[in-house]
């Protein structure tokens, strides 16, 4: 009774009280006193509850590691706009009106800061170098240049270039370089700091070239960049530079993070329940001696206040010293640099707070219900017996409903309904968990001794079981959302293969993007032709296919860009967007050679098709070519839809059909492996020598790489919450484990008992995770259900058949140790 002494002091001269539910007394002395023995239980038995240590400082270590990402992972508007607040823009074509708008801009802002900029041809490629003439000691443009090697060139045959075009020209310091006609000496390396991606060449704003644009940088409110007008009265073309992204990313990733929060609240809220379980009798003996409910609660919510600081601190500091530690190597794949000390200190002071209340919060509730349990039945140490579930069950029906209706109105524009309604799905979730806990004991009654005794200890404890299974089934909801939307968008866009296979180049005559066919006489084409067999030669063989375009008897003529002949316009095809408007498709003429290259054979396609494509039939149409409601015959074939590949095709057939013609715009060469650099540089020489210009393979964004993360974290999310909730629930039946190895269970027994608990919660949390998921998904999608028809298989069998497998395993693997002092009753 030592333990309880300061407690029985507190208030010597207050009136007797009729139970533990009568009215609040003591005072501040009163709460000061049970504070104090909080805290000393506390560190009495800090060991038991490792756990949840461990778990909050976790969330709490990915929180703030989250938010330092976020805030470094978003590009900076720093990249554009270096210190400035706008970007003024005019065009160079006429140099006097320039210089005249310039002197204007600097007479009216007074500190501005003039970048020139012109776009210079990679000989051999489809893609533009841009030289750029900047003051290296500009007044706002300082984040937008760093030197990496040499020095910044000063005299009018110098340059620097950055390492991507310092590698596409096979450049390095001291070497020539010939860019736009001229050529200069490489003098250094340089780079831009918030955006490392960006690639370009720089010379002395004193020796440069008349630019084709001109940026401007200047700092002043939008009301005064609103008034400024150049010297012929008009406005220029103004960028603000408006909300800083990272903001707005890391205040994402705190929104995320108190939804995790929410999850870790949850195991919490298990964790404080076993722990109030453990202390049920010397709280029944503090309610025995006078103490009140609010007493009672202050006793654990003193402790998980004390569990949050204590996680907010290590985790804190952990995380911001591996921050620290990895900044460096986070350079390359956010693609600007770094500064370690560059964070958004309130928002991580915010993150840590949060931990704190989350811990607070988990432990009321399980202080709530134990400070109402009898004294009798508190000092016996029995756990309150659970209540009955209908009016969850009605409730979580409710806000499903609620919550798939505001989805289904919202019709994925209105936010705020989006954010209600999954806020009322996830409700409904929390409350439909303790009725599919009481259910788990209904199901097991055919079920061998072992794994009825495992699902009978789940609807005992429903109290950590249900908070559990609210977090399994919450944190794998986000996942299965997650890879089902991302399958739905792979599946609905052609463009998720890339433009080219890394296999594949393609071959044009002419650089300009539309689709113009340049004019060559039969002799020109097949030099051309010999020159791309020579390109095809260095590529180790690869195959050649002519690439032709449709045309019109009486298309128009219009002039070539590159100045090398002239070009006649392609045939429109595309499908309808709304409004009257149409999607470009790439047509392509399906010759014999380029059906053979796809396996297709030209016999088995009937007469009357119109074109073959990898898009399927719905929609798509010439444009002004068809008669009024005659519809466009369309065969679909199985190959891979890569945007700048030849995909689809128009028949031979209906092109004599129809009366039109056929043009060389270029050839589609694809080798039998994948093409390294080196390969690719002698490709890009061999086409500039000859003028032709390539394109090769640009990596798409891989959503195969976010469905196996989500699918992977929430994977690992769902472990970590059953071995800790397994362990709580095994470890409060310990007495029940020591009474069945005394009568003879052996190790496989125990290993049944952790298998079953792990595997069925797993099941149960899948089961509803995916269910919550999907009725979220369907009121989004209410007027496009045919997304939902992408059903991502393989990672839905990973959660669903996976999980629980891995789960009954694991606990299979570390359970079967026989029980210490099995003749020792348990104390609490």
């Amino acid at each position: 009774m030592t333990r309880l002494s300061s407690v029985n002091e507190v208030d010597p001269a207050a009136p007797p009280r009729t139970g533990a539910r009568g009215r609040s007394a003591g005072g501040l002395p009163a709460r000061r006193a049970i504070g104090r023995w909080a805290w000393r239980i506390f560190r009495r038995q800090w060991r038991q509850q490792m756990l949840l240590l461990a778990l909050l400082t976790v969330a709490v270590l990915a929180a703030i590691s989250g938010v330092a990402a976020a805030f470094h992972l978003t590009p900076s508007r720093d990249a554009r706009f270096g210190t400035a607040d706008h970007i003024l823009s005019y065009d160079g074509s006429d140099p006097a009106a320039l210089q005249a708008a310039l002197a204007a801009t600097r007479e009216f802002f007074g500190t501005v800061d003039v970048v020139g900029r012109r776009a210079a041809p990679i000989p051999g490629s489809a893609d533009d170098v841009q030289i750029r003439a900047q003051d290296p000691d500009g007044a706002f443009s300082g984040p937008m240049l760093g030197l990496r090697q040499g020095r910044y060139p000063t005299g009018a045959d110098e340059i620097a270039v950055t390492d991507g075009t310092a590698m596409v020209f096979e450049v390095r310091v001291g070497d020539r370089l010939t860019l736009d006609g001229r050529s200069r000496s490489v003098v250094g390396l340089v780079e831009n700091p918030s955006d490392l991606n960006e690639e370009f060449a720089l010379v002395s704003p004193q020796h440069a070239d008349q630019p084709q644009s001109v940026a401007v940088l200047v700092r002043a409110s939008a009301d005064r960049v609103h008034e400024f007008r150049d010297p012929s009265g008009r406005r220029p073309a103004a960028e603000d530079r408006g909300v800083d992204p990272r903001n707005l990313a890391t205040a994402g990733v705190l929104a995320l993070t108190t939804v995790g929060l929410l999850l870790v609240c949850l195991v919490a809220a298990a964790g404080f329940a076993v722990v109030a379980q453990r202390r049920l009798r010397e709280l029944g003996m503090l309610a025995a001696l006078g103490a009140t409910e609010r007493h009672l609660r202050l006793v654990m919510v003193v402790n998980g206040a004390v569990v949050g600081v204590i996680a907010a601190l290590v985790g804190a500091g952990v995380g911001l010293a591996g921050w620290i530690a990895v900044a460096p190597a986070f350079e390359s794949a956010v693609g600007h640099r770094v500064s370690r000390f560059d964070l958004p200190w309130p928002l991580i002071g915010v993150a840590a707070l949060l931990a704190v209340v989350a811990a607070t919060g988990a432990a009321w509730w399980p202080a709530r219900v134990v400070a109402r349990v009898p004294i009798v039945l508190a000092l016996s140490a029995r756990p309150p017996r659970p209540k009955p579930a209908r009016r969850s069950a009605i409730a979580a029906i409710g806000f499903v409903g609620i919550g798939v209706g505001c989805l289904a109105s919202a019709g994925q524009s209105n936010p705020w309904l989006i954010i209600g309604g999954t806020l009322a799905t996830a409700a409904g979730l929390l409350l439909a968990s303790p009725l599919a806990i009481r259910l788990l004991p209904l199901v097991g009654g055919w079920l061998p001794i072992a794994p009825r005794l495992a699902l009978r200890d789940l609807g005992r404890y429903q109290a950590r079981s249900a908070a559990a299974l609210a977090a399994i089934s919450l944190g794998l909801a986000i996942p299965v959302g997650t890879v089902v939307v991302a399958s739905a968008s792979v599946a609905n866009s052609a463009a998720a293969f890339g433009n080219l296979s890394d296999r594949q180049l393609v071959v044009r005559i002419d650089r300009q993007a539309e689709p113009i066919v340049p004019v060559r006489t039969p002799e020109q084409l097949a030099s051309l032709q010999t020159q791309v067999d020579r390109l095809a030669g260095t590529l180790g063989g690869a195959a050649v296919i002519p690439m032709d375009l449709p045309l019109r008897p009486d298309s128009r003529v219009e002039s070539g860009q590159d100045g090398n002949g002239s070009g006649r316009p392609a045939i429109d095809l595309g499908w309808p967007l709304g409004d009257g408007r149409l999607r470009a498709v790439p047509l392509f003429v399906g010759t014999p050679a380029q059906l053979r290259h796809y396996g297709i054979d030209p016999a088995s396609i009937s007469p009357d098709i119109d074109v073959l494509t990898v898009r399927g039939e719905q929609d798509l149409q010439f444009s002004g070519v068809r008669g009024r409601g005659e519809p466009l015959k369309v065969q679909r074939i199985d190959v891979p839809g890569y945007s700048s590949a030849p995909t689809t095709l128009i028949t031979e057939d209906a092109i004599r059909r129809l009366g039109w013609q056929q043009g060389r715009v270029g050839w589609f060469v694809e080798a039998a492996e994948s093409l390294r650099d080196e390969q690719l540089s002698q490709a890009r020489q061999v086409a500039a020598d000859a003028g032709l210009h390539i394109e090769s393979r640009e990596a798409p964004l891989s959503l195969a790489a976010l469905q196996n993360g989500v699918t992977a974290g929430g994977m690992l999310l769902a472990l970590g919450v059953l071995a800790m909730t397994v362990g709580l629930i095994r470890g409060e039946g310990a007495r029940d484990l020591r009474t069945l190895t005394a009568a003879g269970a052996t190790s496989r027994v125990r290993r049944v008992l952790t298998a079953a608990t792990a595997g069925s919660l797993a099941l149960l949390g899948v089961l509803l995770g995916t269910t919550a998921a999907y009725l979220g998904l369907v009121g989004g999608y209410w007027r496009e259900l045919d997304n939902l028809s992408h059903v991502p298989v393989v990672h839905l069998l990973a959660l669903v058949v996976g999980l629980p497998l891995v789960a009954a395993a694991c606990g299979w693997l570390l359970a079967g140790r026989e029980p210490p002092a099995i003749a020792r009753q348990a104390l609490g």
